[in-house]
């Protein structure tokens, strides 16, 4: 049984009606027929595709008959909008004769092309999977561009992201043909369990992402505590290559850093960079007047304007005690734990120094005394936390008297030694998927050293044993990323240390 007979049909709403009644006897399908006030209702709310300014067409008879069968199953209108967009004809085709009454599914269609509700083919829902967190991913960007200037709030209305949209509708999938609540409904709901691990199941719950072969695993796409999209998020929404990296964040706020020291001239503006950076690595935590003297003592006071806009005043809500608690290890503001009886000092919101250090206060500091400034979150998450195993090399590098520069060229690469002899990158993706897939389509500055290596932060690895081996098996070996030395920041500086790199 085919719909071969009725592939070119068109028709007004009127004559679909009436061919779904026709479908419907034709089929001997259990359900009634809907009227022309339901079909209309079910184009406004969009289970119907039909494009604008054109009749309706062999496409919205799959569309319609399918929704009659999840209506009879108990499913919602808005948990059928969210999967009929993902399925192809061939597929509706299926779920349509599967719902045949009196027909064993199993002999109806072959088994091998047999496409349920609840058991689709594995590649199919991984394909699925991955191209909704990608989605997903590209959402989350756009969303946070729409949000950025304070003036906009994530609302669930027609104006959210297409990309977004499309992710919710995806998942939406394939938590109902895993027999599951579906968990993707809400955007609220989604965008704050995106702060965790796909494979975290107390969050996510989705036995696709635990599968072996899905790639994107251990991805995160918001950071948990800075609620701004991680660099894994960034990366994923490149993967397609329809998704343009001048939409990123941190793209933006170089392009920002860049276009002001510019303008300080050829002579002063690789300097500036560095220090500019160097100041957001070291003291993302500042007194107002400390940050005045600063750029005074760089000879950037023309650049004040700019560089306060990379900070925001230390809200009176992450005080403790009254006071500004300083992390004795990367120097940023700690905030308030909800367990306090713990975490009475409060704890750093930086992965990269929360992963590798307890909590420990350096300083206390009186917002009575001098104005306090603490670095905006994108900047806390893309500047000063891979900072921490960058300035780790390059102050291990500067102790043993190596000629070492930091972020040379603005930017050429994060730390070089001896000039053009050894250039680093200190990388912390989680997943080293995406960090390959990032350096296979470019190695950046490091192209123009030597000596190129990655340096990973040691937590990724001691998290993920495989890291390193499951990297470098992916790197391409026919281009420049077969010259890259892949290892541990712990090894750099040990290599330092020991005098590797001195000649």
């Amino acid at each position: 049984m085919n719909f071969d007979d009725i592939r070119d049909w068109k028709g007004t709403a009127e004559n679909l009606l009436q061919e779904l009644q026709c479908q419907i006897n034709r089929l001997n399908l259990s359900v009634e027929s809907p009227t022309v006030r339901t079909i209309r209702a079910w184009r406004s709310k969009k289970l119907l595709s039909q494009p604008k300014g054109q009749k309706f067409g062999f496409r919205q008879i799959l569309e319609g008959l399918t929704t009659l069968l999840l209506l009879k199953k108990g499913w919602t209108l808005v948990s059928i909008s969210q999967v009929l967009s993902s399925w192809n004809d061939k597929e509706l085709e299926q779920q349509i004769l599967v719902g045949i009454d009196g027909v064993d599914e199993t002999e109806s269609i072959h088994s091998q092309e047999l496409f349920t509700f609840f058991q689709p083919r594995k590649q199919n829902k991984l394909a699925l999977a991955e191209d909704a967190i990608i989605l997903l991913a590209q959402g989350i960007l756009r969303q946070y561009d729409c949000v950025l200037t304070g003036t906009k709030i994530v609302r669930q209305n027609d104006k959210l992201p297409s990309e977004l949209h499309s992710a919710m509708c995806k998942l939406g999938r394939l938590y109902l043909e895993e027999g599951k609540c579906d968990r993707a409904a809400c955007v609220h709901d989604l965008l704050s369990r995106s702060r965790y691990s796909l494979n975290r199941d107390e969050y996510w719950d989705l036995d696709i992402f635990r599968d072996s072969e899905f790639p994107l695993a251990n991805v995160q796409l918001i950071d948990t505590d800075l609620r701004v999209p991680t660099p894994d998020c960034a990366e994923i929404a490149e993967i397609s290559g329809g998704y343009g990296e001048d939409n990123v964040i941190e793209n933006r706020l170089h392009t920002r850093i860049r276009t002001a020291t510019e303008r300080l001239g050829k002579r002063k503006q690789h300097h500036a960079y560095t220090a500019l950076r160097q100041l957001l690595g070291r003291r993302s935590l500042i007194q107002e007047n400390e940050l005045v003297n600063y750029l005074e003592e760089k000879n950037l006071t023309p650049l004040q304007e700019i560089v306060l806009e990379f900070y925001d005043p230390v809200p009176e809500i992450w005080l403790i005690k009254d006071l500004a608690n300083r992390c004795a290890h990367c120097g940023t503001l700690m905030r308030p734990h909800p367990k306090r009886s713990i975490y009475s000092d409060g704890y750093c919101p930086i992965h990269q120094c929360n992963s590798k250090y307890a909590p420990k206060v350096g300083e206390r500091l009186d917002p009575k005394q001098e104005r306090l400034l603490v670095a905006k979150p994108q900047i806390l998450a893309y500047w000063t936390a891979p900072a921490i195993d960058e300035l780790a090399i390059f102050d291990r590098a500067q102790s043993v008297g190596l000629d070492t520069e930091l972020y040379p060229e603005s930017d050429r690469c994060d730390v070089s030694i001896n000039d053009l002899a050894v250039g680093i990158d200190a990388k912390s993706y989680r997943s080293p998927v995406l960090l390959a897939s990032k350096l296979n389509r470019s190695i950046g500055g490091l192209i123009f050293y030597r000596q190129r290596i990655v340096a990973i932060t040691d937590e990724l690895i001691d998290d993920c044993p495989g890291y390193l081996s499951t990297l470098r098996s992916l790197l391409d070996k026919k281009s420049d990323t077969a010259s890259l030395q892949i290892m541990p920041v712990s090894l750099v500086i040990k290599n330092i240390q020991e005098g590797k790199y001195a000649s």
